[in-house]
């Protein structure tokens, strides 16, 4: 069997999922850099990890002399490198083969500086790289951009959420409920999103989670937001099926799997332009991207999409979405 090694951030459930996956089919030791980040669900970082691994420890230094000890002490056929936002993945990037070294990119190119200085040091990290893994179209574009010209497979996800079998299509002549999950941060726009909910009363916007902006998006809001606090994962398909349609506005998403998520519990979705997935997995069949740099266009994608043979329409289509296959492919890109 074949093994490789996976270097990346934290053990965040949705990758360790996708991994437990792989390594059923390719031998695999993951490297995790860090153990958890501060603003996430208590059960962000959660799951029964099937493969071998290594959460590294210490200052930065010692990170990279554990990193590299674990690497020369495998076999490897591949070296898979998450990013290049940490010391170790640099280091592991210039001390190992370029033949056998991957580089997997979550990162769309919104957020990711292709030029200038920025752009020149990526460029560097990328001539260390024979193969690329590539959540979508957003994600391929700063490795182009960057000059890379080996192997580019796109993988249409970053990680193996817990989906559910597809809820059944029962049309509705109402829709009212608006749903949006993640942190509570300037980047996901939330300002602008009550903005618009405000002027729109005739319909509800629930908000689950937490972050810095809380009680400050807690006093402008109006009696048709409404705050649910945080939800654990594993209880959020009872919340969104509760629901209509799931919004995500935010200013920069890498990829955004809570977009897959609502789509797996039958929600149609509204996101932003500049959300990572939304080239890859968001068409007419299935939801509605609005402009950012328009400011009327959240608003017009809301009365949209609360027109009931619009939105019937929509979650029909949603309704014959395969995600154990859309599950299958992911893995496989891994394991070829």
């Amino acid at each position: 069997m074949k093994q490789k090694i996976l270097v990346t951030n934290i053990p965040a459930f949705y990758k360790i999922r996708m991994y437990n996956e792989v390594n059923k089919q390719v031998r695999l030791h993951v490297i995790f850099t860090d153990a958890i980040e501060s603003d996430r669900n208590s059960d962000f970082v959660n799951g029964d990890i099937q493969f071998q691994y290594t959460i590294l420890k210490g200052t930065n230094r010692q990170k990279i002399s554990q990193a590299i000890s674990i690497v020369k002490s495998i076999d490897y056929a591949e070296l898979i490198l998450g990013g290049w936002d940490h010391p170790v993945l640099w280091a592991l990037a210039f001390r190992f083969p370029k033949k056998k070294n991957a580089f997997f990119i979550e990162s769309s190119y919104f957020e990711s500086t292709t030029s200038g200085m920025k752009g020149f040091i990526k460029s560097l990290f990328v001539k260390r790289l024979s193969k690329v893994y590539a959540s979508g179209k957003s994600q391929r574009r700063i490795t182009d951009e960057l000059g890379f010209k080996g192997e580019t497979i796109i993988t249409k996800g970053v990680g193996v959420f817990n989906y559910i079998p597809q809820p059944a299509y029962t049309p509705k002549d109402k829709v009212q409920n608006f749903f949006y999950v993640g942190r509570f941060v300037e980047v996901k726009n939330l300002k602008y999103l009550i903005t618009v909910f405000n002027s729109l009363p005739q319909y509800n916007l629930y908000l689950a989670g937490f972050g810095e902006q809380e009680e400050e998006l807690k006093a402008m809001a109006k009696q048709n937001v409404h705050f649910l606090g945080a939800i654990n994962n594993k209880e959020l398909s009872g919340y969104y099926q509760k629901m209509d349609v799931f919004v995500l506005p935010s200013l920069i998403e890498p990829w955004g799997l809570v977009v897959e998520e609502a789509l797996n519990n039958g929600l149609p979705v509204i996101v932003s332009d500049r959300v990572g997935c939304a080239e890859e997995i968001i068409d007419e069949s299935n939801g509605i991207v609005f402009k950012l740099d328009e400011p009327s266009s959240l608003n017009a994608a809301i009365v949209r999409m609360a027109e009931p043979e619009k939105y019937n329409k929509l979650r029909k289509n949603i309704s014959l979405m395969n995600f154990e296959e859309i599950e299958k492919k992911q893995i496989e890109c891994y394991t070829k």
